[in-house]
């Protein structure tokens, strides 16, 4: 450039900049205006609870003033003992000779259940800092929204004071609750998953209430500064306890939050006009497991590791279609009626043939582990699992409800020891939720898993499973990834032809 051009080229950089300066104040200005738009609207929120507490303290003179002209209350009201000549019947009318009313208490209460699962917990100091907590993501409940908090050191769970007098509250775990649209009644308890297994409540069942105006915090250990309680911390241990309890398993501490809400309303009432009739309760589920239970009219059996059970064909076809197939195309086990279970043991089969009755799903406290003297075959790899010999049979027979079901509870249950043998069923029965929670978990423990001989195992005798990990531990994409592994199949599906011509 010239210097000429030069010239020209900062004066008008010079106009530019005076331009932005300008902007700059006019930008000042708006923000200044939305500063005092977003104080404003605080303030509104702040006077619209005042107005809605007004409210409900008025509605609440209103029933009191009405019941007083009924003379159910006030200083003075009628003995209800006193005889009253106004409250008989009408001369030629039959006074009622029954009478029913229900009153429900609960009849609007939510209730939700929340898993915080808080994994590496040996670095939860170094992740939060010097009197940091751990916070989950805002759980709803109703109308009304919960966050869970973790504090390493039983130190302070709020914040600050805020605007409405809300004291400092400590506590190790707690549930904070922010300005809710009304005032309600939060009944709550708290769980910890003992070493992997079954969630064990700490402390009792709480119940509290809580005014809209108010942010509060709840939990077993939640105190005043002023007034700690007697035992602080989970089950009474401090963090560092707590890292090396029973309560922790692969590092990982799993908490399990049960809320019940019931918003401060009055309780519904309604009387019930004539005789009553009660209603049973529903009795399919009971029924149609003493069906299979007493075996009545059953018209075929399995026979399962020597044990022999009784069931109904119908029942069968009309719960899978690997059944209704089986039962109905002429094969030797429809003119036999006998099913000999060669792949699956007693326990397992059982509790899935009372699915197939009645629907209901098992507990994960029913499929209980097998003994550790059992854990091995003889060639040192591990039995599988209740949970995922009830996944198997349920895979074999598309029982889908039951199926998905298996693969949501192998989620929660996945170790470093059963995540290879897990991963290779899942890629087996094309369970694509439950093999990317499984890469997952093998790229975050990677350091554990590297070390079994299962691992070792998996990768030499499954290539295409080894393929995954490999793509999902280097980040390849999700779309990439799998048009990587159907090329791979495309091209040993091309050589076995070559092969056999």
């Amino acid at each position: 450039m010239t210097a000429e051009a030069l010239r020209a080229e900062i004066e008008a950089t010079k106009a530019l900049a005076q331009t932005e300066r300008a902007r700059k104040r006019e930008l000042e200005v708006a923000t200044a205006e939305a500063l005092e738009r977003q104080r404003l609207r605080r303030e509104l929120e702040k006077h619209r609870m005042i107005l809605e507490m007004e409210r409900a303290e008025n509605a609440g003179e209103e029933l009191y003033r009405r019941d007083i002209d009924a003379d159910n209350d006030g200083d003075l009201a009628a003995c209800p003992s006193v005889f009253d000549p106004t409250k008989l019947p009408p001369i030629g009318c039959r006074a009622n000779s029954s009478g029913e009313e229900h009153a429900d208490f609960g009849h609007e209460v939510a209730k939700g259940e929340y898993t915080w699962k808080l994994a590496r917990m040996s670095w939860l100091r170094a992740a939060v800092g010097p009197l940091g907590t751990a916070q989950s993501e805002w759980f709803q409940v109703g109308e009304y929204k919960f966050q869970f908090v973790y504090n390493p050191d039983a130190g302070f769970v709020t914040d600050h004071m805020d605007g409405f007098g809300t004291e400092n509250m400590c506590g190790s775990v707690a549930i904070l609750t922010p300005h809710s649209p009304g005032s309600f009644t939060l009944r709550y308890s708290v769980f910890a998953k003992k070493c992997g297994k079954e969630f064990v409540q700490w402390g009792s069942t709480q119940e509290n209430f809580k005014l809209s105006m108010n942010s509060k915090a709840f939990g077993p250990d939640v105190h005043r500064r002023i007034s700690p309680p007697a035992s602080i911390g989970v089950f009474g241990l401090s963090h560092e306890q707590l890292l090396q309890s029973e309560w922790v398993h692969d590092d990982a501490l799993t908490l399990k939050f049960v809320l019940e809400v019931r918003p401060e309303r009055p309780y519904s009432s309604h009387v019930l006009a004539g005789e009553v009739v009660d209603v049973p309760e529903p009795t399919l589920h009971r029924d149609t497991l003493t069906l299979l239970e007493e075996a009545g009219s059953s018209d075929m059996h399995f026979r399962v590791q020597g044990e022999v059970i009784h069931v109904h064909s119908q029942v069968l076809c009309a719960r899978s279609e690997v059944f209704k197939k089986q039962l109905n195309s002429g094969m030797q086990e429809a003119n036999s009626k006998l099913i000999v279970i060669e792949d699956c043991n007693v326990a397992t089969f059982k509790d899935f043939l009372k699915f197939l009755y009645t629907d209901t799903l098992p507990t994960v406290e029913d499929l209980a582990e097998e003994p550790a003297r059992q854990s091995l075959k003889e060639d040192g790899s591990r039995h599988p699992s209740q949970m995922e010999a009830l996944w198997a049979v349920a895979h074999k027979y598309q029982v889908e409800r039951l199926q998905r079901w298996c693969e949501a509870q192998l989620c929660k249950q996945l170790s470093a020891e059963r995540v290879c043998s897990v991963l290779r069923q899942a890629h087996v029965f094309e369970a694509t939720q439950l093999e990317k929670v499984c890469l997952s978990y093998i790229k975050d423990n990677f350091a554990e898993v590297l070390g079994l001989q299962a691992y070792s195992d998996l990768m030499s005798k499954w290539p295409e499973v080894a393929l995954k990990v490999q793509l999902y531990s280097t980040g390849v994409p999700e779309s990439q990834a799998a048009a990587i592994v159907q090329a791979r199949k495309v091209r040993k599906l091309e050589d076995r032809v070559e092969k056999t011509s």
